[in-house]
Parts: C-alpha cells; structure tokens; sequence
C-alpha cells in the first residue's frame, strides 16, 4: 500500500470489501472485476488536473488498448474522465475522479479515486462510486 499526499475520509458503501492492493493507497472491491481504488500524487500547481489524468492514461497505456470516452472539469479542483480499456481480451471501463485536496511542500495534491468493472457491471456499481467519492474529503482532523 502506498500513502496519500494529504489524509482523507471517505465512506464505503455496502456490499464493497477492503482488500490490500499494492501502488494504492486503498482499495475495495465488488466482485471479481468491479473495484474501487484511492490513488494520489503531489503535482505542480500550473498542472491542469487534465494533464494529471493524462498521465494516469498514458500508464495505462503501457498495458492496455485505451480509449477516452470523455473528459470534463469539476470547477477548478475537479476533473472526471471515462475510460475504456482490454486487458487479456477483456474489455472494462473505468470512471476517475481527480480532486485538488491543498497544497503539500509547494505542490498541488492530488486524489484519484477509480472505479473499473465490466460494461455490464457499470449500471449496478455507479451509484456506489457516486457515493464514495461524495464522502471523500480532507481529514483536517489529522
């Protein structure tokens, strides 16, 4: 597991169980191929979360066919995108959302929570990941 540039809480829906998964920082899945995973990073300030998510594209591409569906800013801490992929002949789609959660040592943190599954998964599991990436946030506790 790795660690997360600031601290954040979040809520897991039911029905999602954690599981350790190495270059995460958390992750939980649904079923074999429907799964969630928290991600994060420190960035330049000037670095549109466009280009953060780009670069998450690019990874995937060293291992898969990818596809971008789609690409939207949330405000100006926020950005989501869709993405389609085949891994070992199996085509999943994976929805991500990048939040701005402050700055650290000079640089933008960033999170990334993840969700990939099958295209006939996404309509059961969504409303899932709507919901944990709506309780996710800042621990300013810590």
């Amino acid at each position: 597991m790795t660690q997360l540039p600031v601290s954040v809480h979040f809520g897991l829906p039911d029905g999602w169980e954690p599981v350790p998964v190495e270059e995460t920082a958390f992750a939980a899945v649904h079923s074999e191929t429907a799964g969630i995973m928290l991600t994060g990073g420190l960035w330049p300030v000037a670095m549109p979360l466009r280009a953060v998510a780009g670069e998450a594209v690019a990874e995937l591409r060293t291992t898969a066919e990818v596809d971008t569906l789609s690409g939207e800013e949330i405000g100006d801490d926020g950005f989501v995108q869709e993405l389609r992929f085949t891994i070992d002949g199996e085509t999943l789609v994976r929805s991500e959302v990048y939040l701005a959660m402050g700055r650290v040592e000079g640089r933008r943190a960033v999170v990334r929570a993840a969700l990939t599954c099958t295209r006939g998964e996404f309509g059961a599991v969504a409303g899932d990941f709507r919901s944990f990436v709506a309780s996710l946030g800042p621990d300013l506790q810590r």
